[in-house]
């Protein structure tokens, strides 16, 4: 066991730093002693403490302790459940937690233990585990339940509660109910060794089942327990509680107060304070939907490991001097850096070995070549330039050996294995053991890159220039590039690559002669850059002034940046000039303010793949909070409102988002749209909160995707709400004041109409009363003209036939005077009569029918009579012209029942039928006519035309020896 420690040990302190990412306190944690882990279907992690509980959504720590409704501030055990639910086992109580208010759930059984023991909480379809104090219980219809398991009366230590299959532990015995039925599990132990006490249950993707126990690891063989064995040796060392296997299927340990061991096959890793992690022991462990690693430790907060892809060497690995100005390889065994503070050091065999140089204070390196000849040369700030090979420095400084400062800047070896140093005044050359001097009076020499054949392109603080064929010239793209402090360089293919302190990456085609900007602009988190190198596969490293950037390019197509910073294991955010390597087998070392920093590029390394996103507020302008008249209901976790209606002056909103990722949150890319405007996609960026100002009334769904690290997850939130349409811009309201615009129309139409038609009627009044003074004065003249007239005719008349002879010529010749004066006269009453306005309404002009007839039948045989006649027919008026027609319709029709009907009697009946329809029937029971037979006179046209006159109908009824029905039917005018 001994042995097998100190292996352990040893493997343990071989390695460079991991890159363990540690959330403490100081990052929001509430309380540093973690007691176990769980993640919800959002994606957030939550952590149990002894000082309350904790929600991690990978930027920011959620706490609640009993101030927000836990029942005590420890926290023993996790789990989440399907509905998204969180479920927490504490000393006092179970509690479920749904984001809003919290439940618990006491036991009614009273514990022999104390509830401060180790706890352990499980999900299986809803049905909700929980061991504490030594017992099992589960949740059921909203009741907490004990479970009977066997084992007498020890204490439970461990529960695997699976669909149809259970593992209880009590110490060292094991039991497992399968099919209703339990079994017991024994160890097979070598003779004499106790059994362990089993810690914890777990069973892997394989379906192994494995026991972490106080005396090491045993796995489930069959029905039988063996200790788990690497290279035939038994890992009963040291003590576990807590087991989690990765994505790659290794399984993560987590020991008593000796870090966390990794088990993959027959290889192990002890991970502990020496390469990153922590010595304090570990009680949870969980691998989450990403596959970051994490672990509960007592008093240093959780970890999280997410892949290799970044490992480090640093101060706590043995390196006195955090700041690596520069690093070089004898592309053997052997890595050489050069610090700021403490000189020259070797990395070898996983160890760092100090090259202090002889002589004089310990200077600043700022460059490092190892040539061809296996030389290593070193250029300081202010000890000159220095040669070491063979474990034997040797100096070359400007008093001595001519060169022209002994503050060298950099050292760099062309494909011609021709060495460059460039100075803080000017470049020289070493080549065949001497010194040349290419350049005088050129200032601050950062950077030589070889572009061609002879040709060498040089950055100084005074531009770019080139070496070529022995010629130093000014070297100018014609770009952006020239006015650019430009201080390193790379070349892909006929690219140069050259890293600015202003501009960021230039990346100018020597082709073409076209330059593109790579900065903060497009995804760079520094426009100051400090080195740059091409890899095995094309793309382009950046170390900047905040971060690590690799920039891939394919094709045409914009590049593609991906940013590493902490969450990936970069420990150094800021790179130092130059400060860059890359190896023959495509890793790349970069030099730091934070140590130096090694790129794998075939480490397995966790991607961010957010599942979800999340919207974590939505606010109005103005308004704090919003109205909860605006929306039905609220989320539990953010209190977003459901089913939002706002005023449509509420149309100014802010959305803010996030995607749940444990592992790169700041790496992730956002786009979003608005459906309901017109606007497409926004451009991928980091941006997680947006603003809409002055939205019409309208309908709209707020769309938000985002991007992992791997760019193919595309999770996307979808929020629909609606500003509701002012009820002046609705189209009721349109409709409404269309309707009022028209009945507004109408009524001034009406009105005008009104005034007009009072008009017409006024002056048709004033008219009426003018003919009808016209009408009286004419009856009143006629009369005395025409009827003074007629009857001096007659007179005359009698008078001549007084005093002539008669005879019959004579006689019949005045008869026919006296006739037809007499007619004359007749017929003038008539229309002197109807001439005066007085006899204008119906009742007088039927009573002069009726007068008429009187006087017709009055001196015959004929009895006549009249019927229906009332005195509210005064209100009737009939215009003069239908008056006239009416009179001489039945003057007629009376005149020829006289003359021809033979008829004793003769009678009108006047019948009023419906509304303003009147009908007059003039009968005789006469001998009758043929309708058919008879030839139509004058007398019958006329009465037919007069009733056309009147828009009336006149029927004749007649049969022989049956008399004759005359019928007249007309609408009365509404004139009353």
């Amino acid at each position: 066991m001994a042995m097998l420690f100190c292996l352990l040990s040893w493997t343990a302190a071989k390695g460079q730093r991991f890159p363990f990412h540690d959330l403490s306190v100081d990052d929001g944690l509430i309380q540093s002693q973690a007691m176990c882990l769980a993640q919800d279907k959002t994606g957030n992690l939550w952590v149990g403490t002894l000082g309350g509980l904790s929600r991690y959504d990978g930027r920011n720590f959620t706490n609640y302790n009993v101030r927000n409704g836990l029942p005590g501030n420890t926290v023993m055990s996790l789990a989440a459940d399907s509905a998204g639910n969180i479920w927490i086992g504490g000393t006092d109580a179970l509690s479920k937690f749904d984001g809003k208010n919290f439940t618990h759930y006491k036991l009614s059984r009273p514990l022999e233990r104390s509830m401060n023991r180790r706890q352990q909480l499980m999900v299986v379809n809803d049905t909700i585990w929980w061991r504490v104090a030594g017992e099992v219980y589960y949740v059921a219809n909203g009741k907490i339940k004990y479970f009977v398991a066997p084992g007498g009366d020890a204490p439970v230590t461990a529960l695997l509660a699976e669909q149809g299959s259970t593992y209880i532990a009590r110490g060292d015995s094991l039991f497992h109910l399968s099919h209703g039925k339990w079994d017991t599990i024994s160890f097979t132990l070598p003779e004499g060794q106790k059994a362990p006490s089993i810690q914890y249950i777990f069973k892997d993707r394989d379906k192994n089942v494995w026991l972490a126990t106080n005396g090491g690891l045993y796995r489930l063989e069959g029905n039988r327990i063996k200790a788990y064995e690497i290279n035939g040796m038994p890992l009963t060392y040291p003590a576990m509680m807590a087991i989690t296997q990765d994505r790659s299927g290794a399984l993560w340990i987590g020991t008593n107060n000796s870090g966390v061991m990794k088990i993959s096959g027959n290889s192990f890793q002890i991970y502990n304070k020496r390469n990153g992690l922590s010595d304090n022991s570990f009680f949870a462990m969980l691998t989450d939907a990403e596959g970051n690693v994490w672990m509960a430790s007592d008093g240093q907060g959780i970890f999280r490991f997410s892949g290799t892809m970044f490992t480090g060497l640093d101060e706590s690995m043995g390196l006195p001097s955090a700041q690596v100005m520069t690093i070089a390889s004898n592309k053997r065994d052997s890595l050489f850096l050069g610090t700021y503070d403490a000189g020259l050091f070797v990395f070898k065999d996983g160890k760092v070995a100090a090259r202090p140089l002889p002589d004089g204070p310990i200077p600043a390196i700022s460059s490092l070549v190892y040539a061809h000849d296996g030389k290593l040369w070193i250029a300081t700030r202010g000890r000159g330039l220095w040669e070491y090979h063979r474990n034997v420095f040797r100096r070359y400084s400007a008093a001595e050996h001519g060169v022209l400062s002994n503050f060298v800047t950099r050292v760099y070896e062309d494909p011609d294995n021709r060495l460059w140093i460039g100075f803080d005044n000017g470049v020289m050359q070493y080549v065949h053991d001497s010194f040349k001097v290419i350049a005088a009076n050129m200032p601050n020499v950062s950077s030589f890159l070889a572009i061609g054949r002879d040709s060498i392109l040089i950055a100084t603080d005074k531009g770019l220039k080139l070496y070529d064929a022995g010629i130093i010239s000014d070297f100018k793209t014609h770009t952006v590039a020239d006015s650019s402090v430009v201080q390193c360089f790379a070349l892909r293919g006929r690219e140069l690559w050259m890293g600015s302190s202003d501009n960021g990456v230039m990346r100018y085609d020597m082709r073409t002669h076209k330059l593109q900007l790579i900065n903060k602009s497009n995804g760079l988190r520094s426009d100051f850059i400090y080195n740059i190198v091409v890899d095995d596969e094309g793309n382009v490293w950046a170390g900047t002034g905040f971060g690590i950037h690799k920039i891939t390019v394919k094709g045409n197509a914009e590049p593609h940046i991906t940013f590493y910073g902490k969450e990936q294991g970069v420990t150094g955010m800021e790179s130092n000039l130059d400060a860059v390597l890359k190896l023959p087998d495509g890793g790349i070392w970069f030099g730091t303010t934070n140590g130096a920093l090694h790129y794998q590029p075939h480490s397995d390394m966790v991607s961010s793949a957010p599942s979800c996103i999340i919207l974590k507020s939505i606010k109005l302008a103005g308004d704090n909070v919003i109205d909860p008249s605006y929306y039905d209901s609220t989320d539990n976790w953010y209190g977003l409102p459901y089913h939002l209606q706002l005023p449509y002056k509420k149309n100014n909103i802010s959305f803010s988002f996030q995607a749940i990722t444990l592992n790169g949150s700041d790496q992730l890319q956002y786009r979003y749209k608005l459906e309901g405007v017109d606007a497409p996609w926004s451009d991928w960026c980091a941006t997680t909160s947006v603003t809409y100002s002055a939205l019409p009334p309208g309908k709209y769904t707020f769309h938000v995707q985002c991007s992992g690290t791997s760019g193919m997850e595309r999770p996307e939130l979808t929020y629909s709400f609606e500003i509701i349409t002012p009820f002046q811009k609705t189209g009721w309201f349109r409709l409404l004041v269309l309707s009022a615009c028209l009945l507004l129309g109408i009524c001034l139409q009406y009105l005008v109409n009104s005034r007009k038609l009072r008009r017409n009627k006024l002056r048709e009044k004033l008219r009426a009363e003018e003919l009808s003074k016209i009408r009286l004065r004419t009856a009143e003249d006629f009369h005395d003209e025409i009827g003074n007239k007629l009857t001096r005719i007659n007179v005359l008349a009698n008078v001549l036939k007084s005093k002539i002879t008669p005879t019959p010529d004579v006689t019949r010749i005045l008869g026919q005077i006296e006739e037809n004066a007499a007619l004359l006269y007749g017929g003038t009453r008539d229309i002197l009569w109807s001439l005066k306005p007085s006899n204008d309404n119906l009742y007088e002009i039927l009573m002069r029918i009726n007068e008429f007839g009187e006087e017709l039948f009055g001196d015959t045989d004929i009895q006549f009579s009249f019927h229906g006649v009332s005195e509210q027919w005064r209100n009737y008026r009939l215009p003069m012209d239908m008056s006239s027609n009416l009179i001489m319709i039945f003057k007629e029709s009376l005149n020829n029942a006289l003359k021809y009907s033979g008829a004793k009697n003769v009678s009108i009946d006047i019948l009023m039928k419906g509304r303003d329809v009147l009908q007059i029937l003039l009968k005789d029971d006469g001998k009758g006519f043929d309708v058919k037979e008879v030839t139509k006179g004058n007398g019958i046209h006329n009465m037919n035309m007069r009733a056309g006159r009147l828009n009336g109908k006149l029927y004749i009824d007649s049969h022989h020896g049956k008399g004759t029905i005359l019928t007249l039917t007309f609408k009365i005018p509404r004139n009353r």
